[in-house]
């Protein structure tokens, strides 16, 4: 065929096509809006039909046929990032990776992988994307992330798993509540106080079907979606919570003690997963990020309460 496309109009496509705008996407991809246009427009010159629909005010569509694309230019730039790391001849791990992560998740163990990336594959960039559990699977599933870190209860069809390790839910409590100075809680004893509850899947549904199981229906407090937030409230004394990680230190962000204690009688326990998608290609470089996330990432924060 005559014609020639390059890498960086591929780059800039994907760009595009996961922005909802041009402007967006140039500063995902750290270039001029006048740049992403013209890439764009020259790479549907080259392919003889339109990628997306433009609208004033109202940003970009992808058409059916720019779709159809998207998968093909993500498999070809991932082929580019493979020749690029056996270029590099030192087996490392180079290119580009993204690497999503369940968010309450992503603090606890994402700065120990980077950090190990750094060191050990200093040619790879590295980019970090977080979100519910349902997010992150449609991010694997579409090939928006090589790899992610997830919970293990309620995946999406579609996603492959290695189990890193369990963990079990505990109660969070301010630090005067009498309860407190028990080493482990039934929840029952709490069913009569309000319960701050994590507003993030799958977490939401897990604590919900721990009390399920137990037999308890918790009078329903507040909601939210920051674990530091919902620290900060039960603190407060406006509730308590029943959380999987916690941050090391007994103090929420405003410096009031809390307490965290093992919930009596739980057997259950919840595994954290790193997980790809089924239909990912399956390159020696993939195989390689993998095999060095799970070796990095295989023992728990010391901060939890694990199987």
């Amino acid at each position: 065929m005559g014609f020639r496309f390059t890498l960086r109009q591929l780059q800039y496509f994907l760009a595009a096509a996961e922005a909802p705008t041009i402007t967006a996407a140039a500063k995902k991809a750290n270039v001029s809006q006048g740049a992403m246009a013209e890439a764009l427009d020259e790479l549907e010159r080259l392919l003889g039909s339109p990628l997306f629909v433009r609208r004033k005010a109202r940003g970009v569509f992808i058409t059916a046929y720019g779709e159809a694309l998207v998968e093909h230019a993500r498999t070809v730039l991932a082929a580019a990032d493979e020749l690029q790391s056996f270029a590099a001849g030192r087996g490392g791990i180079g290119g580009h990776a993204t690497i999503g992560s369940y968010t309450t998740l992503a603090p606890f163990l994402l700065p120990r992988l980077a950090d190990a990336l750094a060191r050990e594959h200093p040619e790879l960039h590295l980019d970090i994307v977080t979100g519910s559990g349902e997010a992150i699977s449609r991010s694997l599933r579409e090939g928006r992330c090589d790899i992610a870190i997830l919970y293990s209860h309620h995946l999406a069809a579609g996603i492959d798993v290695d189990t890193l390790y369990s963990m079990a839910a505990r109660i969070v409590l301010p630090a005067a509540h009498p309860l407190a100075r028990a080493k482990t809680i039934f929840l029952g004893d709490l069913a009569q106080e309000r319960l701050i509850e994590f507003d993030v899947e799958p977490a939401l549904s897990n604590t919900r079907k721990i009390f399920h199981d137990f037999g308890i229906r918790p009078r329903l407090g507040m909601k939210a979606d920051s674990i530091e937030l919902i620290r900060a409230l039960v603190a407060r004394g406006l509730g308590y919570s029943v959380l999987l990680h916690h941050p090391p230190g007994d103090l929420s962000y405003e410096g009031i003690a809390l307490a965290v204690r093992p919930i009596r009688g739980l057997t259950s326990f919840t595994g954290v997963v790193l997980a790809q998608a089924e239909a990912v290609h399956d390159s020696p470089r993939h195989r390689l990020l993998r095999q060095f996330c799970l070796k990095t990432l295989r023992h728990p924060p010391a901060v939890c309460s694990t199987k």
